[in-house]
């Protein structure tokens, strides 16, 4: 596989995670947040059996480490979904996104104390730059009255969880594949998100389902679990096996752009130019931050 595939795979799952949080702001409106997760990962979660059963995946797990599985699987899709969906029920999808777009910086961070990369004084500077466009964005959203303080804590623990799952994945594709990878996290989001859907309605909460939910709902759902979740996650785990960390995150740069794009122009949501200001100060601390360095020339 070439770089030109892989960048292009980057392109494609950055596409498709932007509208996400305008589908699932508006799948919100008719399944409660476990619901939706349930149903979201069992759908992905059959697909991929689906694919194993006719022999177009091919899963070998036998004598691989299972830790760094594991640990894949915790931070994606448990804790950054589990996040996710409650921070965007409080929160504009234009503000999630351009939150999460801050992943490429976020990456970066970590990829010093845990893969011992060393940052340059320029893109020590971009990850500053990212750092306080995301604050921007957050200070805005709360202060406009638009985003619960709550919802954007609840994003921010979704940008860590992503971070450390971009982390992780990368140290994972050692042992697994692509195919693998993707299909050990659908299966543990269907089992962990149905028994605590099921858990809820037992505890006397709403059903899963609320009201009847028309044909835009169930195509949201079917948008989540097919494209967004095996398709865009295939996607990730392909760039994150031939690509860098930081080169493979650096792709998440489009998503915010895009999701505040649909928010404003689908929803109606405001942007304001604190929130525009914010979005420019993340994207230019991306460039920054990813920008190829200039190696000295030879004398």
């Amino acid at each position: 596989m070439s770089n030109n595939a892989a960048y292009a795979a980057g392109i494609a799952w950055s596409a498709i995670f932007g509208f996400s949080f305008l589908v699932t702001k508006s799948a919100l409106q008719a399944f409660t947040p476990f619901g939706l997760l349930a149903l979201r990962f069992g759908l992905a979660a059959v697909s991929l059996g689906f694919l194993v059963a006719v022999g177009a995946l091919r899963l070998r797990f036998r004598g691989k480490p299972r830790g760094i599985l594991v640990l894949v699987c915790l931070f994606q899709p448990v804790l950054y979904f589990a996040s996710e969906t409650f921070g965007v029920r409080l929160t504009s999808s234009g503000t999630a996104g351009l939150i999460l777009g801050a992943l490429p910086a976020a990456v970066a961070a970590l990829s010093v104390p845990m893969l011992r990369e060393r940052l340059s004084a320029a893109r020590t500077a971009g990850l500053v730059l990212s750092v306080a466009g995301v604050s921007l964005v957050a200070a805005a959203g709360s202060a406009g009255g638009a985003d619960d303080p709550l919802g954007i804590l609840l994003i921010l623990g979704a940008l860590a969880s992503a971070a450390f799952y971009n982390v992780f994945s990368r140290r994972a594709s050692r042992f697994y594949s692509p195919g693998e990878i993707t299909f050990a996290m659908m299966a543990s989001g269907a089992v962990f998100f149905g028994l605590a859907s099921l858990t809820e309605s037992l505890a006397g909460s709403p059903g899963p389902i609320l009201g009847r939910p028309g044909i835009a709902a169930w195509g949201a759902v079917a948008y989540l679990g097919i494209l967004s979740s095996v398709l865009a996650f295939f996607l990730v785990n392909l760039s994150l096996s031939r690509l860098k960390a930081a080169q493979a995150a650096v792709f998440g740069a489009l998503t915010p752009l895009i999701a505040l794009a649909a928010g404003a122009l689908v929803r109606g949501e405001p942007v304001g130019p604190a929130k525009a200001a914010g979005a420019a100060a993340i994207l230019a601390g991306l460039w920054i931050t990813n920008a190829p360095e200039r190696r000295p020339a030879e004398a």
